[in-house]
């Protein structure tokens, strides 16, 4: 590895470290859900993010793994959600003891909330970004989040599955 690529690398990292500091902050200096109404912590965004975005029926397990989080943290999230009537549980039907969890029409009033919520922080801070640069910005962190291991990056539909 070279000087310069060792330095170009430091430099992604501190505008990694900045982007996940100040994606948390709104323009408004309050958190994203509470802007948008939502009695949530917005850690628990993420929540909604997946379930909006899942393609099968979700049990809490599952869905503590693509979140990366324990179950005991997941289970205290899904409590607040459900208390803000956000999501649901339901039996599965190939196991009663079993559960599904899945967005409420109150939790998909949320998503494409949050949904139009990113969209709009992204197109203020794009500038002068042309359709093309930012293709090129997706694929890139497409790529390197897929390089990174775990699940891999989250489709966010516009409208929740």
């Amino acid at each position: 590895m070279t000087s310069q690529t060792r330095d170009i690398e430091r430099q992604m990292l501190g505008a990694f470290a900045t982007v996940a500091r100040q994606w948390g902050a709104t323009p408004l200096e309050g958190n994203i859900a509470e802007t948008l109404g939502l009695e949530i912590e917005d850690s628990e965004i993420r929540v909604i993010y997946v379930l909006g975005a899942r393609t099968v029926e979700m049990r809490p397990g599952d869905l503590a793994t693509q979140l990366g989080v324990s179950r005991p943290t997941l289970s205290k999230s899904l409590t607040r959600l459900r208390t803000a009537r956000l999501v649901e549980s339901a039996p599965a039907d190939d196991d009663k003891r079993s559960v599904f969890v899945t967005l409420t029409d109150h939790g998909r009033a949320a998503y494409r909330a949050l949904i139009e919520f990113g969209i709009n922080v992204i197109d203020s801070a794009n500038g002068d970004l042309s359709s093309d640069d930012l293709a090129l910005i997706c694929e890139f962190l497409e790529r390197f989040a897929e390089r990174l291991g775990g699940p891999g990056p989250v489709v966010l539909p516009e409208v929740p599955r």
